[in-house]
């Protein structure tokens, strides 16, 4: 069987901030693919999987493989997530189990594929094919952002205010990590969704990770990955203090 991380279906859990899918993050990260109640079109293309360990550690690098065409699902793509959380253009089918390998709206299927990583119910994850580069977040243009605050932060709120996106981008890519990350293990109750939204990237969303500690204190990472055993949730992430606009803009009802 092939391991599956839950990254984007754990968070969004938490209230669509970083959604159902694979990734995006139950065991080790992972859930097995197995048969779903509705079954796939036998006629369509049959896609095997593997699962190896990222070069980056504490990640999980999946795999989609059709013929010459190889699709990935690693450490740039954690942080993606569809915008359409139940893609219905079914192309492809997982050789095991009975999931579908989906078309993503807006993108082309030789780019980036949604493949069914669920079990007893579907959820799916983004691949992109090796052969293209991933999205460059650091670089990209975005116009909205949609932050899912928790239940003790305030109500969730969208802005398309340029500085308040720059903020967030900028500490993305300049700020420091702290050591040692918080948090490191215990409950993910403390994370928080962030979409950033560009028309670069049609048809998904980049979403990285927010956390609050119980001082009010906010941090921000690329991504995160999350391992689950039976009485704890360990996060690994590279967490940055956020910046005093966001940060503002967070802790204002």
């Amino acid at each position: 069987m092939i391991r599956t991380k839950w990254l984007i279906l754990t968070v969004a859990a938490l209230g669509l901030g970083l959604a159902a899918a694979g990734l995006l993050g139950v065991g080790l990260f992972v859930h097995f693919l197995g048969p779903h109640e509705t079954a796939t079109d036998p006629s369509l293309p049959v896609y095997t999987s593997d699962q190896t360990p990222s070069a980056h550690a504490g990640y999980l690098r999946t795999t989609l493989t059709c013929g010459n065409a190889i699709y990935v699902n690693d450490y740039d793509e954690y942080a993606l997530q569809l915008i359409n959380v139940e893609p219905t253009q079914a192309v492809g089918r997982t050789a095991f189990g009975d999931g579908k390998i989906c078309a993503i709206p807006g993108q082309k299927p030789e780019a980036y594929l949604a493949g069914d990583v669920g079990s007893e119910m579907p959820a799916y994850a983004v691949f992109r094919n090796r052969q293209l580069p991933p999205f460059d977040w650091r670089t990209a243009t975005f116009r909205e952002m949609e932050y899912t605050g928790l239940s003790s932060a305030g109500v969730d709120k969208r802005t398309a205010e340029p500085t308040l996106i720059a903020d967030v981008v900028r500490t993305l890519k300049e700020g420091t990590p702290v050591a040692p990350p918080p948090p490191e293990s215990g409950s993910i109750s403390n994370l928080a969704g962030l979409h950033l939204y560009s028309d670069q990237l049609p048809g998904l969303v980049y979403c990285p990770a927010a956390y609050l500690d119980k001082a009010g204190q906010v941090y921000l990472a690329e991504n995160l990955a999350m391992e689950f055993t039976n009485l704890t949730t360990n996060v690994r992430a590279r967490w940055i203090p956020a910046g005093s606009a966001f940060t503002r803009w967070v802790q204002t009802p």
